[in-house]
């Protein structure tokens, strides 16, 4: 006997809904174009640093002090290395340093004037006398190269660390004989400290490493005294702790 099959319930069969592919191409361009976006700025910016902007850049300057004894070539020189820099973030203070650091510039003041130009002033150092035939002394006693102006000044000599030693003894020295009418060419401090003169009318003068001052002012008043023409004077040794000996150009025999 066979067992007969039911039959099968058939209802109503539920329809696939067609997908929507709206949404996930909107957002995969909304990535892409995100991406492109990135990639843009990553290569602008690359493309930015590589360019070298300054904003208000540094074109020149104005230097409102005549330099006397400065190498103007060699101040724009050193201005030089700046420009280009930006206004804007550029330090006075190191421009100053820069200026204050050459020989003959003793102080310098550095004004920005926008939108792309620097105002120098300048004070220069003092020369005073010619140093160990090299150099230059500046009222402060220290060597300095030589300007360039070409100056006549008094050649003093020494001891390499006694420059103002012997710069503050040549001002004394001067002062002695400025009222004499003479003028001192070269002054001289030996090693052990003896010191010599010499005088613009070629007269060497020995002072010894004593009482140098008042050894100076018995010269000044053999000078004044007259009786000897200066013309004829080879040198003068004021060495002796009473007196003088004068040696004559004309007698190589020293007088008393």
């Amino acid at each position: 006997m066979t067992k007969r099959k039911k039959p099968v319930k058939r209802g109503a069969t539920k329809r696939r809904q067609p997908i929507d592919w709206r949404t996930p191409l909107r957002r995969g361009m909304r990535l892409l174009a995100g991406g492109i976006a990135v990639a843009v700025v990553i290569s602008a910016g690359r493309w930015l640093l590589d360019i070298e902007w300054q904003p208000m850049a540094l074109t020149g300057w104005q230097v409102d002090s005549t330099l006397v004894y400065e190498d103007r070539a060699r101040l724009d020189a050193t201005l030089e290395t700046f420009k280009g820099s930006s206004l804007l973030t550029l330090s006075p203070g190191e421009v100053q340093d820069a200026v204050e650091a050459l020989p003959w510039i003793d102080a310098a003041t550095v004004t920005k004037a926008w939108p792309s130009r620097l105002l120098i002033a300048v004070r220069e150092h003092e020369p005073v006398a010619r140093w160990n035939g090299d150099q230059v002394l500046n009222s402060d006693g220290e060597p300095l190269a030589r300007p360039v102006a070409d100056l006549v000044l008094a050649e003093l000599n020494g001891p390499d660390r006694q420059a103002k030693r012997v710069m503050e003894q040549y001002l004394q020295y001067s002062r002695v004989f400025s009222d004499s009418g003479y003028r001192l060419k070269g002054v001289r401090m030996h090693p052990r400290g003896a010191w010599d003169l010499t005088l613009d009318n070629g007269i060497d003068v020995a002072l010894g490493s004593r009482d140098m001052l008042e050894r100076t002012r018995r010269v000044v008043a053999l000078l004044e005294r007259g009786g000897l023409d200066p013309n004829t004077i080879d040198y003068i040794d004021a060495r002796y702790p009473n007196g003088l000996a004068v040696g004559q150009r004309d007698n190589t025999e020293p007088s008393a």
